[in-house]
């Protein structure tokens, strides 16, 4: 896969400090080049993930011929080019061929700094080809919500727990009788089953009837 590598220059003359001499020109605000690209204490070069991209750079110190002549600043400090190449493109594949490219452009830009370094506006680049492997962004799936038991699944699990307590309630009195016969039986609707210390009360939903059993220890 091919993207667009946009030249990019930060460095230093003899009077004027360190600035962005050259900057892809696709770029509004370009602030971020002189605080992310930064000296490399002697690591070939480096890339950093930034907001527009895959910055990449590399350090060059400027020699005698390069420098018009002394490669030095007024305080004697050496000349360095900060040079390299943004991709907003995808992860560069083949970055030390750019960056060689990268570098010739870098020093045509930093000749024309040098002969008028107060009146030097930055200037804006123009992509090259670079082979770039693409970003892998993970796909998130939104969270599955929990099943819902229908309405009437709902319904009939409490009509079958109502039924349940009435059939034991009623049941319990049973034995609690001895060898009385059982309280007449309810239909299956029942809804509500009422227990008092004389009686046992169940009221059915189909009809609205009250079906009552008297335990056997307290008839006449």
């Amino acid at each position: 896969m091919t993207g667009r590598a946009w030249p990019f220059l930060v460095a230093r003359g003899r009077r004027r400090g360190y600035s962005a001499l050259l900057v892809p020109g696709f770029l509004r605000e370009h602030g971020f080049l002189e605080a992310t690209a930064i000296p490399l204490d002697d690591a070939p070069s480096r890339a950093a993930a930034t907001p527009y991209g895959v910055l990449v750079w590399a350090e060059h110190a400027v020699t005698t011929a390069e420098a018009r002549g002394e490669p030095r600043d007024e305080y004697g400090r050496p000349l360095v080019l900060l040079h390299g190449f943004l991709c907003p493109d995808g992860d560069p594949v083949a970055a030390p061929a750019a960056l060689a490219r990268t570098r010739t452009i870098a020093l045509a830009t930093y000749d024309r700094f040098l002969a008028d370094e107060e009146g030097f506006r930055a200037e804006r680049s123009e992509p090259f080809t670079i082979e770039v492997a693409p970003v892998a962004r993970p796909r998130i799936s939104p969270p599955e919500e929990p099943a819902r038991p229908a309405r009437g699944l709902v319904w009939a699990g409490a009509g079958a727990i109502v039924v349940a307590g009435a059939v034991a309630a009623v049941v319990g009195f049973a034995s609690a009788g001895g060898d009385d016969a059982p309280p007449p039986p309810c239909p299956r609707d029942v809804v509500a089953l009422t227990v008092t210390p004389s009686a046992s009360v169940a009221t059915c939903l189909r009809d609205r009837t009250t079906v009552q059993w008297v335990p056997p220890f307290q008839r006449p």
